[in-house]
């Protein structure tokens, strides 16, 4: 599966030349010069990585950026910052709002492609996390004094799909009890939020907060799971 990259630059030729820069590398690279509509993905859209101009109409780079991390599902996803002010300021104000990595313009491939290698790493840890791997297991769901039990469909480190007799409406907040599997059986209880319904049955929810000791029992089971999937994919 290709990496996703989100383009946002007011000024065509730039984003052009990003996208030009992304394709080469075997990306899908997603161009946008207009920021309210590039605002409107963020908030339905998982990308691997976003390369953001600072100097746009409302909402600026600055602004998409604090959107990015104030969402649920780009909130860790490596932030590019571009810009054409040449000046300390500007940097310090991008890594405030949540960049990763900065670039000033005017820029060269060879140039771009260094920023781009040192983001490879976040961008690969940023997509195990949201990997997602099939696996059954069983979950009790509460939401007030309504419980249900049911199946995870498939599992990441960031949310599940469950299966169950009935569903919850979007947007409602949820306590979360998985029995994981693997030679000592375990449990991770955690709380959780429905972002999405498929169907009658099955509902996607994406995981608020979890203690230390059930994220870590969460992460134990499923990165081995995670790892050979991704590794597969390489194969394939």
């Amino acid at each position: 599966m290709k990496l996703r990259v989100l383009i946002v630059d007011a000024d065509q030729a730039s984003c052009e030349s990003v996208q030009a820069a992304m394709a080469a590398s075997n990306l899908e690279a997603v161009m946008e010069t207009s920021s309210s509509r590039a605002a409107e993905f963020l908030r339905n859209e998982k990308y691997d990585a976003m390369f953001l101009e600072m100097q746009m109409p409302p909402p600026d780079g600055v602004q998409l950026a604090k959107l990015a991390r104030g969402s649920g599902m780009n909130r860790r996803t490596p932030i590019i910052m571009l810009s054409g002010q040449n000046a300390p300021e500007a940097m310090s104000k991008a890594f405030e709002a949540g960049a990763n990595f900065f670039l000033f313009k005017p820029f060269d491939r060879g140039r771009l492609m260094r920023v781009w290698r040192a983001a490879h790493g976040p961008i690969e840890q940023e997509k195990r996390r949201f990997h997602r791997v099939e696996v059954a297991c069983r979950v009790t769901i509460q939401c007030g004094e309504d419980r249900i039990e049911g199946k995870t469909v498939d599992m990441s480190l960031q949310g599940l799909l469950v299966e169950t007799v009935k569903t919850f409406p979007v947007g409602s907040q949820v306590r979360l009890r998985v029995e994981l599997g693997g030679v000592q059986k375990t449990v991770a209880n955690g709380n959780g939020k429905v972002v999405r319904l498929a169907g009658l049955t099955r509902m996607g929810i994406e995981l608020d907060a979890l203690t230390g000791i059930d994220a870590e029992r969460l992460q134990n089971f499923l990165l081995p799971l995670i790892l050979k999937s991704v590794g597969n994919e390489a194969v394939a």
